[in-house]
Parts: C-alpha cells; sequence; structure tokens
C-alpha cells in the first residue's frame, strides 16, 4: 500500500476543531489543501502529520503551538500613539489593518488589541497563536514522487 512520504503531493480534507469539539473559522466544515508532504506551504503540523497516512486514511492530530501557529511572540505586541493612525480611520478592538515596517518596509496583518486614551495596542500575532489546534484529516489523494 502506498503511504505518504517527505516530498509527495498530498490532498487532504481537513476540519479545524476547538477544545470543545466545535469547527473553527468562518466557514464551516470540511475544507481541502494540496501540499507537498514537509513543505512550508501548510502548518507544520498538518505538514508532517500525514507522513505514513494511506489514501482514504482518516486521522486525528493534537497539535501544540510550536506545530500549529506558533507561541505567542511578545515583541509583536505593541503601544502606539493615537496620532500615528489617521483621524478619519474608526478604530475599534477586533479590527485588522495593515501595518508596514519602518526598518523592513515589510507589509503585516495587525489586530487592534485595546484602546487607551493616548495609544492604541495592536498584536501582529496570528489570532490562534499560543493554542492547541486539534485537526481530523483524510488523505484525499497521494502523487507519490519515487517508485515504491
Amino acid at each position: 500500500m502506498n503511504t505518504a512520504k517527505l516530498g509527495d503531493r498530498v490532498r487532504v480534507q481537513y476540519l479545524g476543531l476547538r477544545e470543545d469539539g466545535s469547527s473553527v473559522g468562518r466557514i464551516r466544515g470540511r475544507k481541502v489543501l494540496e501540499f507537498t508532504v514537509g513543505s512550508k506551504e501548510v502548518i507544520r503540523g498538518i505538514s508532517l502529520g500525514v507522513v505514513g497516512m494511506a489514501e482514504g486514511e482518516q486521522k486525528r492530530l493534537t497539535l501544540q503551538p510550536a506545530d500549529a501557529y506558533g507561541a505567542v511572540r511578545p515583541k509583536l505586541i505593541k503601544e502606539v500613539p493615537r496620532q500615528r493612525f489617521p483621524s478619519r480611520l474608526e478604530l475599534f478592538v477586533g479590527k485588522w489593518l495593515t501595518a508596514t515596517g519602518v526598518k523592513s518596509g515589510r507589509r503585516r496583518r495587525i489586530e487592534v488589541a485595546e484602546l487607551r486614551p493616548d495609544t492604541v495596542v495592536v498584536d501582529g500575532n496570528h489570532p490562534r497563536a499560543g493554542e492547541i489546534l486539534e485537526v481530523e484529516l483524510q488523505l484525499v489523494s497521494l502523487a507519490s514522487t519515487s517508485a515504491d
């Protein structure tokens, strides 16, 4: 039986779950991912979690933050003076913004985490950073890179 190995191209159906068993994300139900096993195309826990699976096989994974969206990085939480934001911009907790790094010029999505009288606390971490992620996977197709 052909099983997934590093370098193989696979398609999986997956469902991300919260600790209470409810599905995660705006779109309910299973989603399809296509990626190369061991690549950085998807989170590490999914990319390596399919190793050894055969087509049609299902698996449930519990991914620690390091294998999912990473730990919360405190350096990505910043307090920014309000005057750095355009006055016409409506700010509220949970609003997503795009910030450009002063030194790097790189663009990054940040979330307004807290509004204070003279400052705004923004968070550049992934919304699921620091969380343990439960994932149900089913290997839909497998294109092996080597003959068995």
